[in-house]
Formats: structure tokens, sequence, C-alpha cells
């Protein structure tokens, strides 16, 4: 068992009834998230251009080509997992758009499930969609009882942290952003750079 293991967040699409077809959510699980900082580091040291380089963050909606693989190159050499679902937004009930946070926690509560955490104590980190304290204590409640309930005794810790503030957030953006442009722009040239990580990928679409 491990001592302590990292859990990076984050989602692309939307939860209202228009907009995206498909929404998606995504975590990278890792022992050592030195490595996930590396790629941002190195990436931003050989790949990025000078102006680029002066931003907060590396986004991957905003990068160009050799910046997008050279990240999802990274993280198929790191010693890490991904998991991910992908909710095909026209197979949910309508009235669930009209409570979105609920909809959203538990989206993430199907995802944390899946993740095998073999550890004592887990720390999780997620991009900050709320700034409203009790929205973030309220999903902290709900995704700490959804773990809690196979791993009682587990230590778990959650972090809203902005993009910018973390390496391995602006990671698992990458992902999440490829993952959603395979399944909303049928292009699944960059999700194939970092496939074999992908744990879950034969049943990553929720409702299929």
């Amino acid at each position: 068992m491990n001592h302590l293991l990292y859990v990076y967040m984050d989602e692309s699409g939307d939860l209202g009834k228009f907009g995206s077809k498909f929404f998606t959510v995504a975590a990278i699980l890792v022992k050592d998230p030195i490595e996930l900082s590396r790629i941002i580091k190195k990436v931003r040291q050989k790949k990025l251009k000078k102006t680029i380089k002066q931003l907060p963050e590396v986004k991957a909606n905003n990068s160009d080509v050799r910046t997008r693989e050279f990240v999802l190159k990274g993280v198929q050499k790191a010693n890490c997992s991904i998991f991910a679902i992908v909710v095909e937004k026209n197979q949910i009930m309508k009235h669930l758009f009209d409570i979105k946070n609920k909809l959203y926690n538990y989206l993430c509560g199907v995802l944390m499930k899946r993740l095998p955490l073999d550890c004592k104590k887990l720390e999780i980190v997620i991009d900050k969609k709320h700034t409203n304290t009790l929205l973030q204590e309220d999903f902290n409640k709900y995704i700490i009882s959804k773990i809690n309930q196979t791993n009682k005794d587990m230590s778990i810790e959650i972090f809203h942290k902005d993009s910018f503030s973390s390496n391995g957030l602006q990671v698992i953006d990458f992902i999440v952003w490829a993952i959603s442009r395979k399944f909303n722009a049928g292009d699944d040239y960059y999700y194939k750079l970092f496939e074999s990580k992908i744990t879950n990928k034969e049943d990553m679409n929720v409702w299929k």
C-alpha cells in the first residue's frame, strides 16, 4: 500500500442543455507530482515562444501542435494512470440541468469510485470551478463520502486551485481537452498519444 497518492482533476465541456454534445471529467493519478511538473517546466523551456512564456499557465486550447504533442507524449512516458468519464448530454434527464452543481458532484463521484486508491492518504487537486466556498464544501463532503464507502480509514484532502498555480492541473487540462476533442470533434490524433495510459478506456462513456 502506498502512503500517499495525488489526483489532479479537470473537466471539459459544459452541463448546460445546449453547448457541447459531450461532457468529460478526467483525473490523473500519480505517486510523485514532480513528474507532472517536469513536463510543464520542459515545455516552457523548450517549446514555447518568448511571448507565450510570459503567460501564467500553459493551456491546451491556446497551444500549438508541437506544444500539445510534447505535453501528451510526456504524459505517455510518466509513471501515472489516467481515468475519465464521458457523458453524452442528450442522455441526461432534463431536470438535472437545473441542479448542475449536484450533477457535477455526482459525475466526479462516479469517476473517483473507479480509481484504485490503494493508499493511506489521498490528496485531490481540482481546477477551481466554484469560487463560492459553500459549493466547494458541498463538493468536498460528497466526494469524501463516496471514497469513504470503500476506503473508510483513508485520510483525504481536497484543494480547489487556479490552474496557473498547479503544473499538475495544467497537465490534466491537456488530457481532458484531448479526450473531449475525440468525442466532440471526432479527432483522436492527440488522444492516441497517451491512450495506453487510460486505465478505463473501455468504459469511459457513463451511459453507453
